[in-house]
């Protein structure tokens, strides 16, 4: 967030990752793993089925960055203060995130 007016209202767009995992054991592996990650805050961010994927999810699910209260909505309006508390929180989830990703590619490599 660009330094502002703390007393602006901020436009928040949803940050979220959605995966297809395969029903396999590196697929569960992983799919347990990233069900730790909204241990980082979660009040702010969420773990769920991807049902606005298909009318019948398979293996799809979602991590998302957004205050729970409005975690069905792709857009809100927050103070600049939370703002500024959800950017951290996004960035340390998609740092998280990419080492999760890595270390389980890397589990997995052929070669």
């Amino acid at each position: 967030m660009p330094v502002t007016d703390a007393s602006a209202d901020v436009e928040y767009r949803i940050a979220y990752v959605a995966f297809c995992i395969e029903n396999s054991d590196s697929g569960r592996k992983f799919l347990n793993a990233l069900k730790n990650i909204p241990s980082i805050d979660p009040e702010n961010i969420q773990f769920c089925s991807v049902e606005w994927f298909w009318k019948s999810p398979v293996n799809s699910y979602a991590l998302q960055v957004e205050p729970d209260r409005f975690k069905h909505k792709d857009t809100v309006v927050i103070d600049y203060t939370e703002s500024l508390k959800i950017e951290k929180i996004r960035n340390e989830f998609f740092v998280r995130l990419r080492g999760l990703v890595t270390s389980h590619l890397n589990c997995y490599r052929i070669g």
